[in-house]
């Protein structure tokens, strides 16, 4: 997906991170929704099947109104974090376009960030990742408008992401305002 590089008339036009060829990550999350608003209705069904049955207390009942709701809470998390995890989160500079550049190679040189890709409109990164080796990477888009648009994917595993993503992105915002400043 990153090799076929970024389609940015798209990214900038729907403020999300668009690969070329990416409709198939995209098909498998819908159906990975669908089998998750599925299953939770299924569970769901037959919880409340079985406790009706059984001649239940007003505990049981309570107890099954609450574990379908834990179950729903999570299908519902879950999907969120599918459909926003190609958003871009944004900070602005104070500085010119071309010396944003530079103290972003500096920042994240400071973070021991490997640059991957250096074109005119963006930068990718990849990044240390404890858990699982080059997986993460970080992509930073830049616009002519003096904003540094944000995003950071796991490739070629991108279910890891919400985990990860606020870290690097503080990480990198807190080092860039210390190299603007500097």
């Amino acid at each position: 997906m990153i090799d076929g590089g970024l389609d940015y008339d798209k990214t900038v036009e729907t403020n999300k991170i668009v690969f070329k060829g990416q409709t198939y990550q995209k098909v498998t999350s819908y159906i990975f929704i669908l089998i998750m608003v599925s299953w939770a209705l299924g569970v769901s069904y037959y919880t409340f099947i079985y406790q009706i049955n059984n001649s239940p207390t007003t505990m049981d009942y309570f107890m099954t109104v609450l574990f379908i709701v834990v179950i729903f809470a999570l299908v519902c998390y879950e999907i969120r974090v599918l459909l926003t995890r190609n958003k871009l989160k944004q900070f602005e500079i104070n500085i010119g376009l071309s010396l944003a550049k530079t103290r972003l190679l500096e920042a994240a040189g400071n973070l021991n960030w490997e640059l991957y890709s250096n074109f005119d409109h963006y930068m990718i990164f990849r990044t240390e990742n404890i858990f699982f080796v080059d997986c993460q990477t970080i992509t930073l888009i830049i616009f002519p408008n003096d904003i540094i648009y944000f995003h950071s994917i796991n490739f070629p595993n991108d279910y890891l992401r919400p985990s990860l993503f606020d870290n690097n992105y503080e990480k990198l915002l807190n080092e860039f305002q210390k190299c603007e400043k500097g």
